[in-house]
């Protein structure tokens, strides 16, 4: 039986499934006659599984300084898990992806690759997600996807209602008024209204057919908050107060808690190392359960305490 590598790209709209076949894997049935073995699969969900309530955040570890004091920095946590995807972020001048192979390749600035994108980007909300990046559309309260097989914009979707370029900002400004993450349960926005008068709302958003699935509002100033991530459908605002704020002790936490199960919102106190004081970007990656982060010019992933998953926790399809 000859090798053979079968390959779909989207199974049933889900991530990429791949079967190799060789006589190292399925020994020849029938020796001698010739015959060969029919091969038959389906592609399943891939499953995370939720690590539990966030508890703490560790020291951060630096992994490489950029020129630009915003942007950036992800992985695709259900496709080329050791792809590192980059966007350094220059207002009204970023409209360029870079991919390194590896976190190694990164840290020794070796390309693999770079993507023209068809618009320029607001702010520093980027994600990539199973073979895609999303990105807020400049001066729009759009997100594009884009597709990295095709090169080509493969959807657009409108956040109603979403305040949008330096409308409502995190706290540092970037113009960061849209901002998208991902977490075991998939895809989501981060933005605010002006019917919810400036404060957060978290909308979960399909990948693959760009429609809103379900959204809420919270009780949060999105402006007060310097950043914003999800784990397990449950956001986590980042505050960050510094000493030339004479009102206010230098001092970075995560402040507030949204969790979209229970549609809940409380205050929390959980402290977030910051010694570069400018936090441009941070983006939770469910593969691994660390955060990347982009701040002042350094380029940096955080571990995560978990307390012990919620028995009431499900294994999630994604």
């Amino acid at each position: 039986m000859e090798d053979g590598c079968f390959e779909r790209l989207r199974c049933n709209n889900r991530t990429q499934c791949v079967v190799v076949t060789g006589s190292d894997v399925f020994p020849d049935p029938c020796p001698g006659t010739y015959k060969y073995l029919e091969v038959q699969y389906e592609c399943v969900p891939y499953i995370f599984i939720c690590p539990g309530t966030l508890k703490g955040i560790g020291a951060p570890t630096f992994v490489f300084e950029a020129e630009q004091q915003a942007g950036a920095w992800c992985k695709d946590p259900l496709q080329a898990a050791e792809k590192v995807f980059f966007m350094p972020w220059t207002p009204y001048r970023t409209d360029t992806l870079i991919e390194y192979a590896t976190l190694e390749d990164f840290k020794s600035g070796r390309q693999t690759t770079t993507y023209k994108l068809p618009h320029r980007v607001d702010g520093t909300g980027f994600v990539a997600y199973d073979g895609a990046i999303f990105f807020n559309k400049e001066r729009t309260r759009n997100i594009v996807k884009f597709d990295l097989r095709t090169r080509i914009k493969s959807g657009e979707a409108i956040v109603n209602n979403a305040n949008y370029h330096d409308t409502s900002p995190y706290r540092w400004g970037g113009k960061t008024d849209i901002d998208l993450a991902v977490d075991e349960r998939g895809l989501w926005v981060i933005y605010a209204t002006e019917q919810n008068n400036g404060r957060i709302v978290v909308s979960q958003l399909n990948p693959y057919t760009l429609r809103f699935e379900a959204t809420w509002e919270t009780a949060y100033d999105k402006r007060s908050a310097s950043n914003a991530f999800m784990v397990c459908g449950v956001l986590h605002v980042v505050r960050s107060t510094y000493e030339e704020n004479e009102s206010e002790a230098s001092r970075s936490h995560i402040d507030y808690i949204y969790n979209t199960k229970l549609s809940q919102g409380e205050y929390a106190d959980i402290a977030f190392p910051n010694q570069y004081q400018y936090i441009a970007a941070v983006d939770y990656n469910p593969r691994d359960n660390q955060l990347y982060v982009w701040n002042n010019f350094n380029v940096l992933r955080y571990d995560l305490e978990f307390g012990p998953p919620d028995p009431a926790e499900d294994a999630t399809e994604v």
